[in-house]
């Protein structure tokens, strides 16, 4: 079943940022997810959103999920992130498609 990752980004050091924002989808792809969202334009329709950027990842399944986040190439990467802003992160199971006949 599919996983996501969902993250809610309040960058106060956007160029700082960068160095890591550069580095990151590349690990992701090794270990099998893709971006669904990666921050741009946004709209808030209801309630309050703020300033944050949203970050969606897709991937085949929590364990590939996890296998990236606890791995090795991640936790050297995450440094880079350290004191650009304020990060939520979460993962989440996704629905299983039935595919019709």
């Amino acid at each position: 079943m599919s996983a996501y990752i969902l993250v809610e980004a309040t960058l106060t050091q956007p160029k700082h940022f960068a160095a890591y924002a550069r580095a990151v989808p590349a690990v992701v792809a090794r270990y099998g997810g893709t971006y669904l969202v990666l921050g741009g334009d946004q709209e808030s329709l209801e309630g309050d959103w703020g300033e944050q950027r949203i970050v969606i990842h897709h991937w085949p399944s929590m364990a590939a999920a996890r296998a990236f986040w606890f791995s090795e190439e991640y936790a050297a990467l995450k440094p880079l992130r350290a004191g650009t802003g304020s990060f939520r992160v979460t993962l989440v199971e996704g629905i299983e498609q039935e595919t019709l006949e």
